[in-house]
């Protein structure tokens, strides 16, 4: 099968030749540029012979638009120098921003690069959900205690953050195969009550979502521990979910696909498996027994390091491979 092939006929629970395995990665000193960004994410791609390439655009570029602002330290992660709302106040110069933005057209650039250099791999383009991306302009805190005691001060921002990514997420999908709609820890529980997000989020969230309506790859990337990774994945209309299936009170593989009909998991390689050849064969031994290897992509729970030993990534896929 062709990894199109393979990607798709696992998330709709048909048979495959072997599970399909993905991992994205940040690539920090090249993020700043998208021709070198895009180089660095085939040649991985390649490298590792990836299923599905996740595009991961520059770390932080959800907060800079509205003037979060970072400093970049080549193979370090960014550093924040200057959130953009720092006072409640502040939410009211949050104003809806056009795709023609900086960054927008970076990242846009970057995802034509890849889809050029790669056109026969399911390519997907990295959005946060409106509360993700307030979580940038804002200190997470600070969000939270403004939600919760002054909620008109905040929902203007929400709204135009929410129209700003529907529009991106439609310029994405014109480019590639869907959206990787991630919710950062905002989704947990240790956030928000499921009330509070069912408020703040998860409108947002499918006005976000309706902006890549009709691609046919869109997933849910459900953060944090205690998230309600079931009851949104059978909320929002996407192919698969990406969680971490070894978080505290998140759902395991099997009990995900049990609870969720029609949809596809991604992930079931946990964290200590980047660093560990064993631990990464152990893994996808037990998430091929977990899923059957039905409806499933084999990944890792989020981003993997980048200091992740090159050995165990082809390690899981050399378990995925039949003997």
């Amino acid at each position: 099968m062709t990894s199109r092939e393979r990607v798709m006929s696992a998330v709709k629970g048909e048979g495959v030749d072997r599970v399909p395995f993905a991992v994205w990665r940040h690539f920090y000193p090249q993020e700043a540029d998208p021709e070198q960004l895009a180089e660095a994410t085939v040649a991985f791609a390649t490298r590792h012979r990836l299923d599905l390439v996740k595009f991961n655009p520059r770390a932080h570029y959800h907060g800079e638009p509205w003037g979060t602002t970072y400093e970049y330290r080549g193979a370090e992660k960014p550093r924040l120098v200057k959130n953009a709302v720092e006072r409640t106040e502040d939410w009211a110069r949050i104003e809806r921003l056009e795709t023609n933005e900086p960054v927008f057209r970076e990242m846009l650039a970057g995802l034509r690069l890849v889809r050029r250099a790669l056109p026969d791999i399911p390519l997907i383009a990295t959005i946060f959900t409106p509360l993700g991306a307030m979580q940038r302009l804002a200190t997470p805190a600070q969000l939270q205690n403004d939600l919760r005691d002054d909620p008109d001060a905040v929902m203007p921002a929400l709204e135009a953050v929410a129209d700003t990514f529907r529009a991106l997420a439609a310029e994405c999908v014109k480019i590639c195969d869907g959206i990787f709609l991630a919710t950062t820890p905002a989704a947990s529980r240790s956030y928000l009550t499921d009330a509070e997000y069912e408020r703040f989020g998860v409108r947002y969230d499918l006005a976000v979502l309706g902006g890549a309506a009709g691609a046919p790859l869109n997933v849910l990337h459900v953060c944090g521990d205690d998230s309600p990774v079931i009851a949104l994945a059978r909320t929002y209309a996407v192919a698969a979910v990406s969680w971490n299936a070894f978080g505290r009170d998140n759902p395991p593989l099997d009990a995900f696909l049990a609870a969720v009909p029609g949809k596809g998991a991604i992930g079931g390689i946990s964290d200590l498996a980047w660093h560990d050849v064993a631990q990464a064969r152990l893994d996808a031994r037990t998430g091929r027994d977990r899923t059957g290897g039905r409806r499933w992509i084999a990944a890792g729970n989020c981003t993997i390091p980048v200091d992740a030993d090159p050995s165990a990534i082809d390690a899981v896929r050399a378990e995925l491979v039949p003997a």
